[in-house]
């Protein structure tokens, strides 16, 4: 069994002159992250390995989990394709995974962790929320199977869920 938590990063500033890729996260964004995490934490989920986004808002949202989550920012694994080519790339990446990994967490950006989110869980995610994690467990032994695998949606948790 695999699962899989899709992270869609923290709220962003927009506020600045700065490039898409480098727009920082603003202090709702630097609020809602550790509390996610905590979250995820809360329902016994802690990810064997966590994928992000290069982009500085998913990659702020990243290093908050693992804070929580007891890891090191250096054993975040960053690619670049995630903020490029999304979800096309995050299930190819996925189906590489070594089957010793029995969780993973990804952290990038709309609409492709909604996309992939729906894709994964065969459920009807609709827009992701910032900083909502979708969580999906996935009936198989190997990575290289979950296109096909049957799966189930575990979690959909997102910072105004019980507003």
């Amino acid at each position: 069994m695999k699962k899989i938590f899709i992270v869609r990063h923290a709220k962003s500033d927009w506020n600045n002159n700065l490039i898409d890729f480098e727009r920082p996260l603003n202090e709702r964004g630097h609020n809602d992250a550790p509390i996610m995490a905590e979250k995820i934490k809360s329902l016994g989920e802690r990810p064997q390995l966590i994928i992000s986004s290069p982009a500085m808002r998913a990659k702020t949202t990243a290093k908050y989990f693992a804070e929580v989550f007891g890891y090191a920012d250096e054993c975040i694994m960053y690619h670049h394709e995630i903020y490029d080519i999304g979800q096309k790339f995050t299930i190819q990446m996925l189906t590489k995974i070594s089957p010793k990994i029995d969780s993973v967490m990804v952290f990038g950006h709309n609409p492709d962790q909604s996309h992939l989110a729906t894709y994964l869980s065969n459920e009807n995610i609709g827009n992701m929320p910032t900083c909502a994690v979708v969580g999906v467990e996935m009936q198989t032994e190997n990575w290289s199977e979950i296109k096909n695998a049957e799966s189930r949606l575990i979690c959909y948790e997102y910072p105004k869920k019980d507003d």
